[in-house]
């Protein structure tokens, strides 16, 4: 059976950057950071400026210029990707792990599953994932500062 999907929603190439979206910026092979994308929003780092007001519209995937004329990519949101650029204080699962789990435990679309101890999010993005688009993931964690950025 194939869900239906909004492709409006969808992770995908062909979905087109905006305002207030969560964008992956890939500058090297071992350098990889979240952004959150604002009109008026400038990227700075070693390769120069690169401002938000150019990523908006175009899709993910894209390759930007800094003012230096370096650049970098901007990448969807994964689970993938967002295990490896999120900080974490707490010990995470990794995409083996994950991948395992979610198998182990047969985690499907309309699954109802209950993650205790949310931490970094690192796998609750991919339950939500593995569940969507009819299920849900509960998750809580009693510590409110981490609650709060995996929000």
């Amino acid at each position: 059976m194939i869900l239906p999907i909004d492709p409006a929603n969808k992770l995908s190439f062909k979905r087109f950057i905006k305002d207030g979206d969560l964008v992956i910026v890939y500058e090297r092979h071992d350098t990889m950071k979240a952004v959150k994308v604002s009109e008026d929003g400038v990227l700075q780092n070693r390769f120069g400026a690169f401002k938000h007001s150019e990523w908006i519209g175009k899709p993910f995937g894209s390759k930007v210029l800094s003012n230096k004329g370096a650049f970098v990519y901007l990448l969807a949101p994964t689970p993938e990707l967002w295990t490896l650029v999120l900080s974490h204080r707490t010990q995470i699962l990794y995409i083996a792990d994950i991948s395992f789990v979610v198998m182990y435990l047969e985690i499907v679309p309309g699954c109802l599953v209950l993650e205790s101890g949310t931490g970094s999010g690192s796998l609750t993005t991919s339950l939500a994932r593995a569940v969507a688009s009819t299920g849900h993931v509960y998750t809580f964690d009693f510590h409110e500062q981490r609650a709060a950025s995996a929000r």
